[in-house]
């Protein structure tokens, strides 16, 4: 995203002169900027110092830009700690209708930083109320019932451009956990962890801001959230805050951490009973379907620069 594009949006929907602007070194695929601000009075309301301003970042079920109405939807429904949207809109493109890649949004700077990159070096008192912070967002976010749905699917926009309606994905996703749930004889979860539950869609240390304690100060880039059953959505989160790591953590602190995220989640989702045999095939579909959808994407111009994108930011 070039200065002027970034000065002229912040210019236009806030009334705000933009002093400098930098990039995050970790987050979300669209393009992202952190931007200072002229502070003063706006409206009788302070002008915030710092602003972040995203463009792109479609979703990879649906190829449309969620993410503003996803955290209208989570902020309206819920106490998580999520930044909350300032303005959005689409840059307008002549002769022909806009790219889902042109959508724009200006949001809340929250403090804290961003604990993926060191999390193997954290204090493990520190680590432990992360974990249990997630899981306990995670179990609340699953909880609630404003955001309920009665079947999974991918989010997109709906006519009306301000509402979110379910899309089923192509091909095989991770959206959906499919025959290890509905398929056997008897299905492996119960009603309860069949429920259908928006999520995050990528619920991992890189994608939080805590303090110097641990706790979770902010949960950001929802761009990839989507509806799918609850235990499935607990157990790949599961994998990003604890299997991931295995042998880089002794395994008596990996199981100490699962305990934490489990036992803070149940908190206030349901957790039924046998979840943790039923885990261990959850974890391995998302592997695999997750490997499927790298390969749909990377068969589209679009996908390819995505995944650029992403392993650059990883090398980094």
């Amino acid at each position: 995203m070039e200065a002027e594009t970034v000065e002229r949006l912040v210019a236009d929907a806030l009334e705000a002169e933009v002093r400098s602007w930098y990039r995050p070194r970790s987050g979300s695929v669209a393009e992202t900027v952190v931007c200072r601000l002229e502070t003063g009075d706006c409206g009788g309301e302070d002008r915030p110092s710092r602003v972040v301003c995203k463009r792109g970042g479609a979703s990879v079920w649906t190829d449309d830009v969620i993410e503003p109405l996803v955290l209208e939807y989570v902020a309206e429904a819920t106490d998580l700690p999520v930044p909350r949207v300032l303005a959005s809109g689409s840059v307008e493109l002549e002769g022909e209708s806009n790219d889902p890649l042109e959508r724009w949004a200006i949001y809340e700077f929250r403090e804290g930083r961003n604990p993926g990159p060191r999390y193997l070096d954290l204090e493990p008192a520190v680590r432990r109320r992360l974990v249990a912070d997630a899981g306990e967002l995670l179990g609340r976010l699953h909880a609630t019932s404003a955001l309920a749905f009665d079947r999974v699917g991918g989010l997109a926009r709906g006519a009306d451009d301000r509402s979110l309606r379910l899309r089923a994905p192509d091909g095989w996703h991770a959206v959906d956990p499919g025959w290890p749930l509905t398929g056997f004889p008897v299905p492996l979860a119960g009603d309860e962890g069949c429920r259908p539950v928006v999520t995050h869609g990528d619920y991992q240390p890189s994608n939080l801001l805590v303090d110097d304690e641990g706790a979770v100060t902010a949960v950001l880039d929802w761009g990839n959230a989507h509806v799918t059953h609850a235990e499935y959505a607990l157990a790949r989160a599961e994998a990003r805050f604890v299997d991931v790591y295995a042998g880089r953590l002794p395994r008596a602190e990996r199981e100490r951490l699962r305990g934490l995220f489990r036992r803070a989640y149940a908190n206030d989702a349901p957790l039924e009973t046998g979840f943790d045999r039923r885990a261990s095939i959850y974890k391995l579909l998302w592997v695999a379907q997750s490997g499927a959808n790298y390969l749909r994407i990377a068969r589209e111009p679009r996908g390819r620069r995505q995944l650029r994108t992403q392993v650059r930011r990883l090398l980094e």
